[in-house]
């Protein structure tokens, strides 16, 4: 990878730090302030705006393919995609929020095992979650149109802004005001339309002259052409991540669902690495020829598997230690098995971001479709066994088998199978090692970091050696240093 797509990774990567940050420092003060119970049941309200989420229908994608096709272009060719993808999204979210709102108390009651009081607080939350969806599909499209020019240096400040808004402003008004949903949910809300508010100012001033008039009805139809498939993705993807979870929370209640909650948040957000990556490459995806793009796939997958593995693998050593300390020993006793189970899916699970990235760049979003598809019976099934033998472990075993072939079949759908994915191996061996021995690690937290710290620097040491792709990209981030990246955003600016 070459220096300026490793510029615009530092900043989509360094995008997500702070937000990470603020919620390993917000989630134990949400269990100690609200209780297990009511972060349990939070857990479950995101996992629903993520079902709702498909409402969408592609259409963040889709304009985000359409823009980063037209590069460059003027407001006379960018504006009518833009403008016709906000109209499309707002009327979507907005009939998807009164879905969800009038659907509340049959979902709370038949797939939500609550106690009644936390029951009655959960709905008389709902219209704060109904408003939600709209104002995070609206949000979506204003990401997509400012990381179309990768500009991803204003996309990161946001990102960094609204994550640690909306984790930080609830827990402050659950402090302050009262342990209640009706407190915590409304502040998630007022924190997200900030953000959104924000980032439509800065696509007005970068987009400029856009005129609310620009809504064209030839882009309706290109837009859900393209989005109709991604719509299927983004309707199965939610249930492929978190079913586990909704499984949990209505055969084991909602205070095992804290417990795996935890982990699974841990998990999904090392995944940071994974997503700020195929952020990063899916604009180029979407210009490049297929040849090119195909090589581009190729290494970005080997250099992922090398650096991602030197972070997952020292987490999987270390999960015991840490959520002891983290969550204390009482509450992390059942999540660390999870945990080290979930890291390792969370590798696997991260790796298929590129794939996954090059068929919709490429404009195949009906291939990740179909995959998507094919996997939602044997992953539900597997999941209800496996949660019903093993409890929460299960779960985990679940989740993580299901990444691994999602991978798979990823590769080979892309294309991107080849021997060059053998140099790969080292990191795929080394994340195996770290799952055989974490539960041998001495209980001195010490020798765990020695031994954590060695293999994050044999794979890194191991994956340098294998792939002169590596070396390429590891000399790439040494030289990509954030003035530049900072020079490049004045010029942005001033253009």
């Amino acid at each position: 990878m070459n220096r300026r797509i490793s510029v615009n990774f530092l900043l989509n990567f360094g995008g997500t730090i702070l937000p990470l940050l603020s919620a390993l420092l917000t989630v134990p003060i949400y269990i100690s302030q609200i209780g297990a119970a009511r972060y349990g049941i939070l857990a479950v309200v995101w996992i629903l705006l993520g079902y709702f989420g498909f409402l969408d229908f592609g259409l963040s994608r889709a304009s985000a393919n359409a823009l980063s096709r037209l590069g460059a272009a003027g407001p006379e060719q960018r504006g009518p995609v833009l403008m016709t993808a906000f109209y499309l999204n707002l009327m979507l979210g907005s009939l998807g929020g009164l879905v969800l709102f009038f659907s509340a108390d049959f979902l709370l009651r038949h797939f939500a095992n609550l106690p009644p009081d936390l029951a009655r607080e959960a709905l008389t939350a709902s219209p704060w979650i109904a408003c939600m969806l709209p104002v995070a599909l609206v949000s979506a499209i204003g990401t997509g149109a400012i990381e179309s020019r990768e500009h991803f240096l204003t996309a990161s400040a946001m990102q960094s802004f609204g994550g640690v808004t909306g984790q930080v402003a609830p827990v402050i008004c659950a402090i302050l005001i009262g342990p209640s949903l009706t407190v915590v949910i409304p502040a998630a809300l007022f924190a997200r339309l900030l953000s959104t508010c924000i980032i439509w100012m800065i696509v007005l001033r970068r987009e400029w002259p856009l005129s609310p008039r620009q809504f064209d009805r030839r882009q309706v139809r290109q837009l859900l052409g393209y989005g109709a498939w991604v719509s299927v993705s983004s309707g199965i993807s939610p249930l492929l991540e978190t079913f586990d979870q909704m499984m949990i929370a209505v055969l084991l209640g909602p205070v095992f669902s804290a417990h795996y909650a935890v982990p699974m948040s841990l998990a999904t957000r090392s995944q940071v690495i994974a997503l700020a990556l195929s952020k990063t490459l899916f604009p180029r995806l979407s210009r490049l020829n297929p040849q090119e793009a195909h090589a581009l796939a190729n290494r970005a997958i080997v250099t992922l598997a090398i650096g991602f593995g030197a972070v997952c693998g020292p987490a999987i050593l270390l999960a015991d230690p840490f959520l002891r300390m983290w969550v204390g020993e009482s509450f992390a006793v059942q999540s660390i098995p999870v945990a080290r189970m979930l890291l390792i899916g969370a590798w696997l699970n991260g790796l298929a971001f590129i794939p996954f990235s090059l068929l919709l760049g490429q404009r195949r979003p009906d291939t990740t479709a179909r995959i998507h598809l094919i996997e939602i019976v044997p992953f539900v099934l597997a999941t209800y066994a496996l949660v019903r033998l093993f409890g929460i472990d299960g779960a985990a075993w679940a989740w993580s088998l299901r990444g691994g072939c999602d991978f798979m079949v990823m590769l080979l759908a892309a294309g991107c199978w080849n021997r060059y994915l053998l140099r790969a191996l080292p990191a795929a061996g080394l994340m195996a090692l770290a799952g055989l021995v974490a539960p041998l690690m001495p209980e001195a937290i010490g020798w765990t970091l020695f031994w954590a710290t060695l293999l994050g620097g044999a794979c890194l040491v191991i994956g340098l050696a294998v792939d002169p792709g590596a070396r390429q990209t590891a000399w790439a981030f040494a030289n990509a240093r954030l003035p530049s990246a900072l020079g490049r955003f004045r010029l942005q600016q001033s253009g």
